[in-house]
């Protein structure tokens, strides 16, 4: 069973790791922390850890065959044949099948037959192969001294292993993270703390909102379309609402645990939200919404595409490029690629109208105008989210055919109760606990969220520790609120998290 970051055995995994890494020669720190990441994978497809550990034994020699190579032209063959070996590897074990299932009308067409694969894909594989091809990247660029900025093998297997970020991101640059792994860490109370709080807030995201809503969710979108006299209205339109909540609160949440989890072990890695809910426009979304994806995207997709560079007509069409990948490399799915190419419809659509601020005003829009310009963000994005939270497009087809269809309220409220009981009691009691603590988590998670996004409106330098301002009233406060919370919603989701969302992208 795959150790989430969510889970009992990973606390106390931890505990035992951090004590272990702060106790021994500082020498011994990178070797300790690249076996707890191999142990860490284990737990996930052990057989897996094979192909990761030859996947990084074949990419460290890749990247020292790059910096030795002294001709151009030499160097750029390079890059570009390991670059190529590793998405290879990508697309044959997280997109053979749907490759396959794409293009077997034509293989029917020829007499070739396509047969499903059995295998899943490796645990994190989207994740380390778009590390790896920034560390090839960066050595090519003379960004990276494989000289230099890592001792060895060690630190380069441990930046690809590294196992808070391994499972769900975020997806870490080699320039910032290998240093790291050069230096001794010793223990720094304040770091430490820090740390904790981050931890903690990502527990109250993932355990308590977004594991307490998929009890719903889950009820309402499995093969919806399939269930006979299924879901209408209310159910429907509140679902999905939720299901928008649930998805920030899950990957957030997860990242928050990862970003925590590494500055407790002395090491920052990248921050991946600031803020999303706040953007006044789609295209400031996703410079909000992971933010380490969309970056690497932009910088290893659209701008060697010609970015900005080669006139509006080239720009939209590298953006509609970019946001296409980006909707595949979530899951390998028709109802992904769909939802890739809506964000890159509604982003060319803002920069051809006023929705563009650069475009006729360079000043902010007021605040009549940032409050339409958010509400049209989130709807659109609620809508589009409907490619994600259904199995296929029969569920689309059927959510917006059965949305307008209200029931009795009796009825609404049986099937509200029947969804959130989560076969443990359909007592008032437990109701109340139950939206009442994801309401109080909600409400929480919104406030800190609303600190982040003031601390820096221009998205450059957000504080991503809200929690360091309080009193310390007020932070033990929020601790006993959270732990609660925490401890309860742990209890009623049978002491199994649910592995986040994004654990298969």
């Amino acid at each position: 069973m795959t150790l989430t970051l969510s889970s009992v055995r990973f606390v106390i995994f931890f505990i035992i790791v951090l004590i272990a890494y702060y106790a021994i020669p500082k020498k011994l720190q990178n070797p300790l922390l690249l076996i707890a990441s191999f142990v860490f994978y284990l737990f996930g497809t052990p057989v897996y850890a094979i192909l990761l550990a030859v996947t990084i034994a074949a990419n460290y020699f890749a990247g020292k065959a790059i910096y030795i190579a002294r001709d151009g032209k030499r160097k750029k063959a390079l890059l570009v044949f390991f670059i190529v070996l590793n998405v290879v590897s990508l697309l044959g074990f997280k997109y053979y099948n749907f490759i396959g299932e794409t293009i077997s009308p034509v293989l029917k067409l020829l007499g070739l037959h396509f047969e499903l694969a059995k295998w899943i894909a490796p645990l994190g594989i989207s994740y380390y192969t778009l590390m790896i091809i920034d560390y090839l990247t960066g050595i090519y660029k003379e960004e990276l001294d494989w000289e230099k900025d890592f001792k060895g093998f060690i630190d380069f297997a441990l930046y690809v292993s590294f196992f808070p970020q391994i499972l769900a991101g975020p997806i870490n640059r080699a320039k910032k993270m290998l240093p790291q792994f050069q230096k001794t860490h010793t223990f720094e109370y304040s770091k430490t703390v820090e740390g904790m709080q981050r931890f903690l807030v990502g527990a109250l995201k993932k355990i308590v909102l977004a594991d307490g809503i998929s009890i719903v969710t889950n009820g309402i979108f499995s093969n919806m379309s399939q269930v006979k006299d299924g879901y209408t209205g209310v159910i429907l339109i509140l679902g999905q609402l939720l299901y928008v909540v649930r998805m920030f609160a899950d990957f957030s949440g997860y990242s928050d645990m990862a970003v925590g989890a590494a500055k407790m072990l002395g090491i920052d890695i990248m921050e991946n939200f600031n803020a999303p809910y706040s953007a006044i426009s789609v295209n400031e979304f996703w410079r909000r919404w992971h933010i380490s994806l969309s970056s690497w995207l932009r910088d290893y997709i659209y701008i060697p595409l010609g970015g900005n560079r080669k006139g509006r007509i080239r720009r939209y069409f590298n953006s509609m490029v970019v946001y296409f990948v980006c909707g595949l490399w979530h899951e390998p799915s028709w109802n992904f690629a769909v939802w890739g190419v809506c964000q890159s419809i509604m982003v060319i659509f803002e920069d051809m109208t006023f929705l563009n601020k650069n475009r006729k005003n360079k000043n902010e829009p007021g605040p009549v105008l940032r409050f339409f310009r958010r509400v049209y963000t989130l709807v659109f994005f609620y809508i589009t989210l409907l490619f994600v939270s259904t199995e296929n497009i029969r569920d689309v087809k059927y959510f917006f055919l059965n949305i307008f269809k209200f029931e009795a309220v009796p009825s609404l409220i049986n099937n509200l109760i029947s969804l959130s009981d989560n076969e443990i009691s359909h007592d008032l009691s437990y109701l109340v606990l139950y939206w009442g603590g994801m309401l109080l988590a909600f409400v929480i998670i919104m406030w800190l969220d609303r600190k982040t996004f003031r601390s820096s409106l221009d998205g450059s330098d957000p504080d991503f520790n809200p929690i360091a301002g309080l009193s310390r009233k007020k932070r033990w406060l929020l601790y006993f609120i959270c732990g609660l919370l925490v401890l309860f919603f742990f209890m009623i989701n049978k002491s199994t998290p649910a592995p986040p969302i994004y654990i298969n992208m």
